[in-house]
């Protein structure tokens, strides 16, 4: 029998160096905290029947960017009261369990796509990207010069390029 898990009490934020706000700055804080956007925070905290989206946009960020509310949210960050606090740990454990659920559905594409973010989370991917030319012709003449002499003859001749062009020209750099 596996034991039983305590239960623990959740942290709790000691306000006696911060700043008194609203009750509606703390709803708006909480809901932050919760993982909503400032606009759905400030509209849960605050009247906005009568706002258009601009203003309350505006109106969420004038309020997050107070001295006071932002002392409070990163008191709070700081204490880990926000459910929005994710580790490396809870990621991986979240991926694994994603890619079980995806092979006992018959999802091979899903599963293989959470064990390859698995494998970059834990850094043993590591994804390089190549520059590509954004000049046609110096992308075939790049294709000419490493042995693909038919494919870029081809596509120079789908496109309309003298072959002359992919042939010749030396690149300059």
């Amino acid at each position: 029998m596996m034991p039983r898990r305590q239960k623990t009490k959740p942290p709790e934020l000691d306000a006696s160096g911060l700043p008194e706000i609203t009750e509606r700055q703390q709803e708006f804080v909480r809901h932050l905290l919760a993982g909503k956007t400032a606009s759905d925070a400030y509209r849960l905290a605050y009247s906005t029947e009568n706002m258009a989206d601009r203003t309350v946009w505006a109106e969420a960020s004038r309020v997050r960017a107070r001295p006071d509310v932002s002392a409070w949210l990163s008191a709070a960050r700081q204490a880990h009261l926000g459910t929005a606090v994710l580790t490396r740990d809870m990621h991986m454990a979240e991926l694994e369990r994603i890619r079980e659920i995806a092979l006992a559905s018959g999802n091979i594409g899903a599963a293989v796509a959470a064990e390859q973010t698995r494998g970059k989370v834990a850094g043993h991917h590591i994804e390089r990207i190549q520059e590509v030319p954004a000049d046609p012709v110096e992308t075939l003449r790049e294709l000419y010069r490493t042995g693909q002499h038919a494919v870029a003859l081809a596509m120079a001749e789908q496109h309309g390029i003298p072959a002359a062009h992919v042939i010749d020209q030396p690149t300059t750099h």
